[in-house]
């Protein structure tokens, strides 16, 4: 999986490239990309990490905890976590589960 970093003043925003999917059989690699750009905003004042989920078309139980944790860390430091550009599936899965009541979905 490769990802495109586009950085602001406010926030990063993580575009997912080359993959369609979040799951057990690529969580490890995902989370090694995503978790400098995770740390840097929580050691910055930065308010936002955007993930554009343009290209993920499915997430199972495992990519669910990671965007939790992710969630976590930055509320600790009063910071956002933003999914945009989630397909209909994604969008349901966050409704369903409820993750939707906290972490913003655009």
């Amino acid at each position: 999986m490769n990802l495109n970093i586009k950085k602001s003043n406010t926030q990063i925003q993580i575009i997912f490239i080359d993959d369609d999917r979040i799951d057990a059989t690529n969580l490890k690699e995902i989370q090694g990309l995503l978790s400098p750009y995770v740390l840097e905003i929580q050691e910055s004042e930065l308010e936002e990490l955007e993930l554009d989920f343009s290209s993920i078309n499915f997430i199972d139980s495992s990519g669910l905890a990671m965007i939790i944790n992710i969630y976590k860390k930055l509320l600790s430091k009063n910071q956002n976590l933003t999914i945009i550009n989630s397909s209909t599936f994604i969008q349901e899965i966050f409704n369903v589960t409820k993750l939707d009541t906290f972490i913003n979905l655009r």
